[in-house]
């Protein structure tokens, strides 16, 4: 009898303690499915654009298991989608207080950051997620955009190059990189990029102005005149690339047509002080120097900074003999970093 009472007693005991063990295990096993699943609706609710739903099931999961990490992550994704910067900051804020080594949080902080703020941005900003392994093309992108912005153009190149090797048909990074080279002085680089470029998007605009500008650089004013037309094709309203299509034809010889091109510009954009001077080049060149002298003058009054400007118009005051008014002129293209205007000032002194 004592035997089989302590062998009742034995199993019971044992039975005790597995069954505690047991219950618990399976509400957490149970909360972490049923997470599982809210988080694969949410996805899917994601990928048909019903954002609102999908914000329900992730705000479920957050409540069911609040460090599942890659619905705070989601949730900042939708909240930068919907435009609501600041609480996609929070919510990867969230996300970096449960993984501080998160390598896509860390991308997506710096994203919005960058988003709200460039300047409050740097490259090292998006190192970090790089280092923690989160290597997407974008990552890169997003570095070599800063790298840019801190001119550190050689490292933008690579790293613009690292992005096309994961995304090829990313035609932003191409163009991206078209002008990383062009501050580089490879011009015939620029050119190949922004070529590329236009493969994958026919439309970009600022591919074939700033093609047309690398091509002027290489001394093909006829190929840049020809990339400005299909800027224009793009865009009829875009002022810039009027005004350096009537720089390319100007340089032609084609004054009449420099002429048109600086007037569309300036009826597209009439406060802006390169147009205007340019208007004035092209009355200069025609001879009618009184009115060339205006549009200077107009130009700039909008911005006194602009050495070019006093260059060409020193030099139309030259032509009619006023050269106090001319070297004045010059003085104030040298002052604003006008190196051709040096020549010039030797008129002066003799």
């Amino acid at each position: 009898m004592k035997w089989s009472t302590f062998l009742v007693l034995l199993c019971l005991h044992c039975y005790g303690i597995y069954a505690q063990s047991e219950t618990f295990n399976a509400e957490s096993y149970r909360q972490g499915r049923m997470a599982e699943r809210l988080y694969a609706n949410a996805i899917r609710t994601i990928e048909a654009k019903d954002y609102y739903g999908a914000l329900q099931f992730l705000d479920s999961v957050v409540l069911l298991t609040p460090r599942y990490v890659p619905a705070y992550l989601e949730r900042g994704k939708i909240y930068f989608t919907k435009e609501r910067k600041a609480d996609a900051l929070l919510e990867f804020q969230k996300a970096l207080s449960l993984e501080p080594a998160h390598g896509e949080a860390l991308f997506y902080q710096a994203y919005v950051r960058f988003a709200q703020d460039t300047a409050s941005v740097r490259s090292s900003d998006f190192d970090r997620s790089i280092v923690s392994g989160y290597t997407s093309y974008q990552v890169y992108y997003y570095r070599g955009l800063l790298k840019v912005l801190e001119k550190k153009y050689n490292e933008a190149v690579a790293d613009f190059t690292q992005c096309i090797e994961k995304k090829g048909d990313f035609a932003i990074a191409y163009h991206d990189r078209g002008t990383a080279k062009y501050h580089l002085g490879d011009y015939q680089g620029a050119v190949y990029d922004y070529r590329l470029a236009l493969n994958y998007a026919p439309d970009m605009l600022m591919a074939y102005v700033n093609m047309g500008d690398a091509k002027k650089r290489l001394g093909d004013y006829q190929g840049a005149e020809e990339d400005y037309t299909q800027a224009i094709a793009v865009d009829s309203v875009n002022s810039v690339s009027y005004n350096n299509r009537g720089g390319a034809r100007f340089v032609l010889g084609n004054v009449e047509g420099a002429q048109s091109d600086f007037s569309k510009a300036y009826e597209l954009n009439p406060a802006n002080c390169t147009i205007r001077c340019n208007m004035g080049n092209v009355l200069s060149k025609s001879g009618d120097y009184k009115t060339a002298i205006d549009w200077y003058n107009q130009g700039l009054e909008l911005d006194v900074t602009y050495g070019i400007g006093y260059l060409n118009r020193g030099l139309t005051y030259e032509m009619q003999g006023m050269l106090s008014d001319a070297c004045a002129d010059w003085k104030n293209a040298a002052k604003y970093g006008v190196a051709e205007a040096e020549e010039y000032l030797k008129e002066c002194t003799k």
